[in-house]
């Protein structure tokens, strides 16, 4: 990642965490929305995204999302042939890197019963579940805290 890229998504101090990176990168809410919504719901204009937004992100707050994401390079910017001045909204490969993490997100909220999350079929399918790393990750933290032991369950790499 180069210089530019890490202070923009970094902006407080020298977090070299990949956790606290990766929040940085994700925790604003309207980002999330942003990138569901050219994703999953093909809206992938400016005009678009404001107009068919359930949350109703403001026009400003929209920009400015946008504008990070591409600086960020989740996102870029072509033209539209049919419209000289609208900009089309399309993931870079770092981007598409992100759907995975959010179908995830999306199926964790949507097997909590007490969260209210509606349950979305197309994103239920392409769940994949956790993967073999991820099981033996669990059942270490599992067995960990379970015998009281305070050893780090990391997994082996």
């Amino acid at each position: 990642m180069d210089d530019y890229v890490k202070k923009s998504i970094v902006s407080r101090g020298n977090v070299t965490c990949p956790i606290a990176v990766a929040a940085e990168v994700l925790s604003d809410q309207w980002s999330v929305i942003i990138i569901r919504d050219i994703a999953f719901f093909d809206r992938r204009t400016f005009g678009s995204i404001l107009a068919n937004n359930n949350e109703k992100i403001a026009r400003p707050t929209l920009a400015n999302r946008l504008r990070r994401l591409c600086d960020i390079r989740i996102l870029i910017t072509g033209d539209d042939s049919r419209h000289s001045q609208r900009k089309i909204y399309s993931f870079t490969e770092r981007g598409l890197s992100l759907l995975p993490i959010l179908v995830e997100m999306a199926h964790w909220t949507m097997s909590q019963p007490d969260i209210r999350s509606q349950n979305v079929d197309f994103l239920s399918k392409l769940s994949n579940g956790p993967s073999q790393p991820m099981n033996t990750f669990l059942e270490k933290l599992r067995k960990s805290q379970h015998s009281g032991s305070s050893n780090n369950p990391k997994t082996d790499t």
